[in-house]
């Protein structure tokens, strides 16, 4: 499978170069293109597979990246022509750019955010508060501070009572990455958030600076009340194995007795799992919703939920698709999304 792979990215890069030197009519010989496509293929794969901790090499694999999904969608559209040409004898060349343009332009339309809404009414509360649930912000070199303006905006209009972010802040901990999460501070909203895989994996440390002199309230497998609002984090990546879930719940030292309580996680937890606990509400990302229509199927599989809403025993689960990206610059069947929770007193 993974020659497959390696394969492929070869002849992507291959058939691109190829072509592209064939409509400004240069050329070169396959043995130089060949070498090119490898040497272009094999930054990407040593990128993704080691993760070299280099500035250096974070800003080759995010620019290569981009590149890469930019020659494989005009690759993609030449094979095209090519067997339109091949097949009917007719010259298709502006039917297949229309088409690639249009979906090109879809994929950059489907970065703009949109706002699901949730009501959830309950006895457990005094009177009726907003929360904004954001996920997987994945700041990087590409995007920086797009992601983060877009949620100080969403703050400003919406005025919640407080913000959860399941995680993923950033795609890889950078010490310059805190000065970007000072944009969100401005407003003086509560914040909390709980650190997950793409955060804790590279610098730790680099992350807990975020939260210097800021807003933003990181904790790991503990508790904290607002007003009438528990608000619990899980942090372990390895939670959806019971055992682990029990031990870090119970580590969480959950009151029955403080009204509402959130469960705020980064990957999705089976409200069966959740059965022996005091918990009306969780929160949650990671999926990704696939990012990619096509992948949607796999996130099912490797996770306990996938997206949306999941009601069970009177509690329920809210899955956001999140509102970054992660690797590919772009979305296909999905969207950038923000979560506003309304709680409703009965």
């Amino acid at each position: 499978m993974n020659y497959i792979l390696v394969a492929m990215i070869v002849w992507i890069f291959y058939y691109f170069i190829y072509r592209i030197l064939k409509i400004f009519n240069l050329h070169l010989s396959r043995p130089i293109t060949l070498s090119i496509s490898i040497a272009l293929s094999l930054i990407i794969l040593f990128t993704i597979i080691y993760h070299w901790n280099s500035k250096f090499l974070d800003i080759v694999w995010t620019f290569s990246s981009r590149i890469f999904v930019l020659c494989f969608f005009v690759a993609l559209v030449l094979v095209c022509e090519q067997i339109i040409w091949t097949r009917y004898k007719i010259n298709p060349r502006i039917i297949v750019w229309f088409i690639a343009t249009i979906l090109w332009i879809w994929a950059y339309f489907s970065l703009k955010t949109k706002i699901i809404t949730y009501k959830i009414n309950t006895d457990k509360i005094e009177k009726d508060m907003k929360i904004l649930l954001v996920s997987d912000i994945h700041v990087d070199h590409i995007y920086k501070d797009f992601h983060i303006k877009k949620i100080k905006a969403t703050i400003e209009k919406e005025n919640p009572d407080f913000v959860l972010i399941a995680w993923d802040m950033m795609n890889k901990a950078n010490e310059g990455y805190p000065k970007y999460f000072n944009i969100i501070q401005e407003n003086k909203t509560p914040i909390f958030a709980v650190m997950w895989n793409h955060d804790v994996m590279w610098d730790k440390e680099t992350v807990n600076k975020i939260s210097e002199n800021s807003s933003i309230t990181l904790l790991k497998n503990e508790s904290i009340e607002i007003n009438w609002i528990q608000i619990i984090w899980l942090t372990d990546k390895s939670i959806r194995w019971e055992k682990v879930l029990d031990k870090n719940l119970n580590e969480c030292n959950i009151k029955s007795n403080s009204g509402f309580t959130i469960l705020i996680t980064h990957q999705p937890i089976s409200l069966e799992k959740l059965n022996d606990y005091q918990i009306d509400l969780e929160v949650a990302g990671h999926t990704h919703h696939g990012q990619i229509f096509w992948l949607r199927r796999l996130t099912e599989i490797v996770n306990d939920y996938w997206y949306w809403k999941f009601e069970e025993n009177w509690k329920i689960a809210i899955i956001t698709q999140w509102i970054g990206t992660r690797w590919l610059p772009f979305r296909l069947g999905t969207q950038s999304e923000m979560v506003i929770i309304n709680l409703i007193k009965n």
